[in-house]
């Protein structure tokens, strides 16, 4: 069991009882963020933090994520940086899920953002469809070295030397492949950064590839990405 702190002090009793039960984790956390409850709670805490938190010795009082809000889009960008400290101290429980079970809550968080952006800045989603969510300051950094399969699926911080970098590959969240063999148009499947879709076979004429990706009917979105070989 988590911590079971209250983060908020003016909800009722009920709703003190219910967020007691929430973080109660039956089986695994991975199982525990997956369940919808759970994924509505996550969104309902972070949209209010999103909307409401102030830093520490803000004599003007301003809105710290309404602000980097503005200043994205301005910069146009489609990128929002979460300063995990700062999220840690509001929802310390919160964000030990995010640190052990990363994916499953960066998909509400970012649900969650593209949400509000999008209800500040009504006609931005004509300029990007996606946003995304990055979490910056985790306070602890590994070392390389250190890294083992208790890692896997959880989120580090580790710093490093890029010994050997790779080309820059667009990250494509719908995509379509021809079939070298035949022809025909596979797809489209859809993707996201956390899985890539591998084209088994052809449809029409059963080949087992190659596969080319059909540019113009593909649709990138979001950052690029590169694989970067670290010591």
């Amino acid at each position: 069991m988590t911590d079971e702190t209250d983060d908020y002090q003016d909800d009722d009793g009920n709703d003190d009882e219910a967020e007691f039960e929430m973080y109660r984790i039956q089986g695994t956390l991975r199982e525990l963020v997956m369940r919808d409850e759970v994924r509505r709670f996550i969104a309902k805490k972070f949209k209010v933090f999103l909307l409401t938190y102030v830093k520490p010795k803000n004599e003007n009082g301003d809105i710290e994520y309404v602000r980097l809000i503005n200043e994205m889009v301005s910069a146009n960008k489609c990128s929002l940086e979460i300063d995990y400290k700062e999220f840690i101290h509001v929802h310390p429980n919160i964000a030990i899920w995010l640190a052990d079970a990363p994916q499953p809550v960066l998909e509400v968080m970012e649900e969650v953002s593209e949400k509000v952006i999008f209800d500040l800045h009504p006609n931005y989603k004509n300029i990007h469809q996606k946003i995304y969510v990055r979490v910056t300051n985790l306070p602890v950094n590994d070392q390389i070295r250190n890294i083992r399969q208790i890692h896997l699926n959880t989120m580090i911080r580790i710093g490093g030397v890029v010994t050997r970098r790779s080309g820059v590959f667009p990250q494509l969240q719908q995509v379509k492949y021809d079939c070298n063999k035949c022809g025909a148009a596979l797809g489209p499947f859809f993707q996201n950064y956390y899985s890539e879709v591998k084209v088994g076979s052809c449809s029409e004429c059963q080949s087992k590839g190659p596969f080319t990706v059909n540019v113009k009917a593909s649709f990138r979105v979001g950052p690029c990405s590169r694989n970067d070989q670290v010591s």
